[in-house]
């Protein structure tokens, strides 16, 4: 039998052979097929000058995009440490931010922290570490606090810490950490503290404004918004699922939570707190949508896996400039010298999206107004 450290180091196995061999996406979009630009067919611009470059957190980035978390924590194989430091040298080259997977295995398991270390590879990135909101919970014994969360930052020398909220994937996990109480109040003891920045981070189900609101109100320094559309670990949990009752359980939530673009919205609407818009970024239009609803960076994760595995940075790299270049086309084609532009342009919100956001926030006053980042 595996101990429970033992066990949370297979299921990170798990979860990347899912990722990789499974269609794991959700089954429903991110919505931003329903946030439109509106052409601009005298840009009054030259594309060459497009600045594409932003800044986060006292760091100023050439791209506003991101390397999402996605593994770490094994021994033995070294597959989570060759997919960190394939990402990192890419991030290297293009001077983003990349985060690392849940560093839950490195706390308990201390030998396996050289599977989340890149700074060999990447001595100037913007490295975020990554923690589990249950950890922190007040409901279980030997909870994490300061201690921990400067062990998961300085350890790898990163210089942020993700705290990820991951409630759906725990409730259909039959393993899963259900312990929620007294999050957020160990969050703001922990910021109250803590010397580095702090990005609450979703995972895959999306950030509401309530949420929003209530994390920027204990001085949290940005939120990653992990919305639906893209990767769904409730449909990875399905393939995990050893029993139909687990099985039927992670089917149903599959396609749980609030669309990417949505929730964008939301808490651009709600707070003035820097955003992340990770979940289901798939080409440079969407990650353009995602920055003109309010986002700093976009954050991107599963398309990058495939050449991750296999080592190829410049794989990894080609993947990204298509990215950026599919960015800097749309923000010829709406007149937006810059990120800062690109929030004013006309948008145009039909279908779904428009009837949540109806009911929402107040829509049409957020789109004259309300997209700026402070």
């Amino acid at each position: 039998m595996f101990d429970k450290e033992e066990l949370t180091v297979i299921r990170k196995f798990e979860h990347i052979e899912h990722c990789l061999k499974k269609q794991v996406e959700a089954h429903v979009s991110t919505q931003f097929e329903n946030i439109h630009f509106v052409h601009m067919s005298l840009p009054e611009i030259d594309k060459d000058e497009i600045d594409l470059s932003v800044e986060l957190l006292g760091r100023k980035f050439d791209y506003p995009i991101m390397i999402a978390g996605m593994t770490g924590g094994t021994k033995g194989s070294q597959l989570a440490g060759k997919i960190n430091k394939t990402l990192a040298k890419a991030a290297q080259e293009l001077n983003i931010p990349m985060g690392v997977g849940s560093q839950r295995a490195m706390i308990r398991k201390p030998e396996t922290w050289e599977s989340y270390y890149v700074r060999d590879v990447a001595p100037d990135i913007f490295l975020v570490g990554n923690l589990g909101a249950p950890q922190f919970s007040e409901t279980i014994p030997n909870r994490y606090g300061i201690d921990e969360a400067l062990k998961a930052v300085e350890t790898i020398q990163a210089d942020a810490l993700a705290f990820h909220m991951n409630p759906l994937q725990e409730s259909v996990q039959p393993e899963g950490d259900t312990q929620y109480r007294g999050v957020l109040n160990a969050l703001a003891e922990l910021k109250s503290e803590f010397p580095y920045p702090i990005i609450a981070k979703e995972t895959g189900a999306g950030v509401s404004k309530e949420v929003a609101v209530k994390l920027e109100s204990i001085g949290i320094d940005a939120i990653d918004v992990g919305g639906l559309g893209g990767t769904s670990w409730s449909g990875v949990e399905y393939y995990r699922a050893r029993d139909e009752k687990s099985r039927n359980l992670a089917f149903r939530f599959w396609d749980w939570g609030i669309p990417t673009a949505l929730s964008v919205a939301e808490v651009r609407y709600a707070t003035d707190l820097p955003i992340i818009s990770t979940g289901g970024i798939r080409d440079g239009i969407m990650i353009a949508k995602a920055l003109a609803l309010g986002a700093n960076l976009a954050g991107i994760a599963l398309p990058l896996l495939k050449p991750a595995v296999k080592g190829d940075v410049d794989g990894v790299v080609n993947i990204l400039r298509r990215y950026i270049e599919e960015l800097r086309n749309t923000m010829f084609l709406v007149g937006a010298r810059n990120v800062d532009e690109l929030r004013k342009v006309p948008l145009v919100v039909t279908g779904f999206a428009r009837e949540w956001l109806e009911q929402r926030i107040e829509l049409w006053e957020f789109l004259r107004e309300g997209r700026r980042v402070l």
